[in-house]
């Protein structure tokens, strides 16, 4: 039973890993701006940090400490979401093809005096493909959902940008009294009126029709702003005044296609069988101790 079950958990980390490369945001360069994550130079950041701390002088140094560092924390998680999506991904795929292998091997008893160094490989393979790809997954986790989504699909060829939290008709902004207030942004909360990478597999960041292509005297017509116009009304501040009828205040080019939703599908199926492996590799570390440990060198 012990041979089996290093098998299979050996046999469904490969699957597993092989599905995640072939989903995987950054290997697959569905995540396009990423590409200059791995040239990104953290150290100047982290020195411009240091200079600011030690000029005493330094105009508004509180405020300018606060954002050098959220600006280093950032380029430091994206590099290291870089650089662990190609290794543990490649690293749990070669360690679990190995161990697969020397599973189906024990599994027709072909290779049993090497049983036990079996199972210190499988014990170590479990443990250095769990804590990798652990790690990978907190990383890609933690910018999937807090990071400032860039648009895949803005409605201009070649295009790419933030975009504005949206809510499911596709409105920014409402009419409170003679002005608008933006409907997601949040005093002292950084970022709080921009759509994360989260939000992007909602319809209001996709093409839908009826905002594309609104009809006549529908309450899109006439109420409608372009990107750069309703970021300007929600830079900084929750209300804004423009001469205005409209309730609400619609983003108008949004998406011409399913951009979007691509990427979002595509890091959420990364997350989910990354997922998966770490449970693999827990099992596949506990039979290799069991299989390490068995005072008879064989199986049950």
């Amino acid at each position: 039973m012990k041979k089996t079950l290093f098998l299979v958990f050996s046999a469904c980390i490969v699957v597993f890993s092989i599905i995640s490369i072939c989903t995987a945001p950054i290997i697959n360069s569905v995540l396009t701006e990423a590409g200059s994550w791995k040239t990104k130079n953290c150290k100047l950041l982290e020195d411009e940090y240091k200079n600011i701390k030690d000029d005493k002088n330094y105009v508004n140094r509180d405020t300018a400490l606060k954002d050098k560092k959220k600006e280093k924390n950032k380029c430091n998680r994206e590099k290291a979401m870089y650089g662990l999506e190609y290794s543990a991904l490649i690293l749990d795929i070669t360690l679990g093809f190995i161990c697969a292998v020397l599973g189906l091997l024990h599994y027709f008893d072909v290779a049993k005096p090497f049983e036990k160094i079996t199972g210190i490989i499988g014990l170590s393979t479990g443990i250095i493909t769990f804590i990798l790809t652990l790690v990978y997954i907190c990383y890609s986790g933690y910018i999937f959902t807090k990071h400032i989504a860039i648009s895949y699909d803005s409605g201009y060829s070649n295009y790419r940008t933030t975009l504005l939290k949206l809510d499911k008709e596709g409105a920014f902004a409402k009419k409170d009294g003679n002005q608008y207030k933006c409907l997601y942004y949040k005093n002292n909360k950084d970022n709080s009126a921009y759509a994360k990478y989260s939000d992007l597999g909602k319809r209001q960041y996709n093409y839908e029709k009826k905002r594309h292509y609104p009809e006549d005297n529908s309450k899109y017509t006439g109420c409608m702003a372009v990107l750069s116009t309703a970021e300007n009304y929600c830079d900084g501040q929750e209300y804004f005044s423009i001469t205005s009828n409209c309730e609400y205040l619609y983003l108008s080019d949004i998406a011409n296609g399913f951009g979007n939703k691509y990427l979002f599908d595509m890091w959420v199926t990364t997350i989910i069988f990354t997922c998966f492996i770490c449970v693999c590799a827990i099992g596949l570390a506990i039979f290799g101790f069991l299989l390490f440990n068995s005072s008879d060198g064989s199986g049950l």
